[in-house]
């Protein structure tokens, strides 16, 4: 499999070089991602623009990614992915598990402002070390849309001796359909 690897911020980005991608880069493509995260690079974004097809071992691929990402307490993020790509992910509702954006540049403006305000004064206090999965995930949070929360309140309070309990639920997918008799 042809690919570059480089590095912005304190990301690595893996470019795959090759417009199809499909069982002949299965092996090279997990050998790739396990020597990266084997160096310490477990925050990932995979660029997908030269990539115009995907057969059914591809997507394993991503997933693999995904999953090796997350076993190392790190992150794949996928950006550049072609109308076919999304359209495979999301018929197999992969694409819910999935960090998609459209470029590069886009998962970088999230993950700035985050940097920014860890970095700290110049005085003489050692700013904390920045972690773009918890900043990243804390931004994703902030715009899925997509989710909805129910609350009911049932939760002890000593001083009053009222009842209020916090539990949420979250709800995934359409609303379910009446249907009318």
């Amino acid at each position: 499999m042809k690919h570059s690897v480089s590095n912005r911020k304190e990301l690595t980005i893996l470019k795959i070089e090759e417009e199809v991608f499909d069982f002949r880069h299965g092996s090279s493509y997990r050998k790739t991602l396990e020597d990266l995260i084997e160096n310490g690079n477990t925050h990932l974004i995979i660029d997908f623009s030269r990539v115009k097809a995907i057969d059914s071992c591809g997507i394993s691929s991503i997933l693999l990614a995904h999953q090796l990402a997350n076993t190392a307490h790190g992150l794949a993020i996928f950006v550049a992915l072609c109308q076919q790509i999304k359209d495979l992910l999301k018929l197999t509702c992969i694409d819910k598990q999935l960090y998609i954006f459209s470029s590069i540049n886009e998962v970088v403006t999230l993950i700035e402002p985050a940097m920014k305000s860890r970095r700290g004064s110049k005085g003489h206090c050692k700013a904390p070390v920045f972690d773009p999965v918890d900043d990243l995930e804390e931004e994703l949070e902030m715009i899925d849309e997509d989710e909805t929360f129910d609350e009911d309140f049932d939760m002890e309070d000593e001083s009053h001796g009222s009842s209020l309990k916090a539990t949420a639920e979250k709800k995934r997918g359409r609303p379910k359909k009446t249907v009318k008799k």
